[in-house]
């Protein structure tokens, strides 16, 4: 009896599924207005691997229908929410893939539909790596309890916690976890730091954990700013004493002092560090190797201070505007660990500008920097923007199409070189969110798209802000809690060494 009700009922099942799917308008109007729609999607490249763009339309209307195609393969989607499922939306890019998906609005008012100006996505054959990592922080200064560092595939929507600040801290005894990084894309040689409660570095050498206290009486500080070596198995660190004023009238809300820095180097195979720079008069910030491993690249600032009766942080407080870095590189021969004198790479001072996070692309042509007014710490600063050097001719330029009014900081590169993913403060002035554009072979960039969610809702209700993204061939497979066991642990002693052997 059972199944006679079922049978009963599936032929009135599949015809309420087929009356209740979309369908295009026969006859509409045309209108020359592009649809209002969150995330702005319009006319933007996108990988070939990515998951679906999903949007909120927010023109008023009594019905919607959007068309997505591409030659003989159509996708409809009904309601203001445009939320393509992953198969029909995977189909679509194959058949796009190195041309466009046509997208296409439909708005009913009164009975009577219009179809708005249609615009485009065009599919890249270039790929993206298919996972980023990220930290994600509360829109406070001091909540680190929060704090998480998380992953998400690209592909798909999924996002799992490589790490939470909650599993080793202690009651009110804070923490902060920050400064992921990893080598070659891969998980397998990767880093995090713990701050104040279990202060260390959670360090993954070839899949093996452990803790580092790598402060010595021979450096400014532990290892603050990481980059694996590509090729060689030693890491560069800058070592900081950093400060941290708010603006009471400037635009900028937050100063980050550089008020000392240096650039070391690790061996893990010894466990030494070593200095490569430790001139008192340089601020020498966020390292970063050439892809065959023998330069490095930083950023370096020379400040004097002009009043002896001032302390460096007063001195910067008083004169932040003139803190201007340029980008500089060293030569390392990895038989002797011994470096040349520095060459500047790109002189920002010279311009009245400040250069800081260098990343050189996986093919070496390319050098991307956040470049701004002053001071090194640009996720904070409005007028910061991103800024391409080619290393082969010298020539720089802003990225037009990826920036934005607002802030543009922390950026990173696919290990094709294709694809950049960076924070953005250009939504609501506050949070950072995702960015990725297209940077092809001649280092023109594309318009850049919001990292997509599967609700378009999503970021209107998100309260963190993303911090410091990598991208990723791989997942981190090391369980939170395994990492929290180390984390809880001693920390192995790092040693000086005047020769990084």
């Amino acid at each position: 009896m059972k199944n006679r009700i079922l049978n009963i009922f599936a032929p009135l099942l599949l015809f309420c599924v087929v009356a209740c799917s979309p369908v295009a308008p026969e006859k509409w109007s045309e209108s020359a207005s592009l649809p209002q729609i969150y995330p702005d999607y319009v006319n933007v490249t996108i990988p070939c691997n990515i998951a679906p763009l999903t949007f909120e339309i927010n023109d008023d209307a009594d019905e919607y229908v959007t068309r997505l195609s591409s030659g003989a393969v159509e996708l409809l989607v009904g309601g203001k929410i445009v939320a393509p499922s992953i198969k029909k939306w995977r189909e679509l890019l194959r058949a796009a893939t190195g041309n466009e998906i046509k997208v296409e609005v439909f708005l009913c008012r009164n009975d009577r539909w219009t179809l708005t100006s249609p615009f485009s996505y065009f599919v890249s054959s270039d790929s993206i790596d298919p996972y980023i990592s990220y930290r994600l922080i509360p829109p406070s200064y001091v909540g680190y309890e929060k704090l998480t560092i998380n992953q998400r595939s690209l592909a798909d929507y999924e996002e799992k916690v490589i790490y939470n600040n909650m599993l080793s801290s202690i009651e009110d005894k804070a923490q902060c976890i920050n400064c992921h990084a990893y080598k070659n894309y891969r998980t397998d040689n990767m880093q995090f730091h713990l701050r104040q409660t279990n202060g260390g570095t959670i360090f993954v050498n070839d899949g093996k954990i452990v803790k580092l206290n790598m402060a010595t009486d021979s450096t400014l500080s532990p290892g603050v700013y990481p980059a694996f070596n590509p090729v060689y198995d030693v890491v560069a660190y800058s070592v900081n004493k950093t400060g941290q004023i708010f603006h009471t009238r400037n635009r900028n809300k937050v100063e980050v002092q550089d008020v000392a820095s240096d650039v070391i180097i690790y061996n893990p195979a010894a466990n030494v560090v070593t200095n490569v720079s430790d001139s008192p008069d340089d601020l020498e910030v966020f390292p970063y190797w050439s892809p065959d491993g023998k330069k490095l690249y930083y950023g370096s600032a020379h400040f004097v201070i002009t009043d002896t009766a001032r302390t460096m942080m007063q001195e910067e407080i008083m004169r932040y505007r003139d803190i201007k870095y340029d980008i500089l590189c060293r030569s390392w021969n990895p038989e002797t660990f011994e470096f040349s004198a520095p060459d500047t790479v790109f002189a920002a001072s010279r311009m009245g500008k400040s250069a800081t996070f260098p990343r050189i692309s996986p093919d070496g042509r390319y050098l991307l920097v956040a470049l701004g007014e002053y001071g090194c710490f640009h996720v904070w600063h409005k007028d910061a923007d991103l800024c391409l050097v080619d290393l082969q001719t010298g020539y720089y330029r802003l990225l037009d199409k990826a920036n934005s009014p607002d802030a543009e900081s922390y950026h990173s590169w696919s290990s094709n070189s294709r694809w950049i993913l960076f924070s953005s403060r250009r939504d609501d002035t506050n949070y950072t969110r995702l960015y990725i554009a297209h940077v092809d072979p001649d280092g023109m960039d594309s318009k850049a798209f919001l990292l997509p969610q599967k609700s378009p809702e999503f970021y209107s209700m998100f309260d963190r802000s993303y911090n410091v993204p990598e991208f990723m061939v791989e997942p981190v497979r090391i369980a939170p809690h395994e990492f929290a066991e180390y984390a809880k642990g001693d920390a192995v002693n790092v040693k000086y060494s005047t020769n990084g052997m």
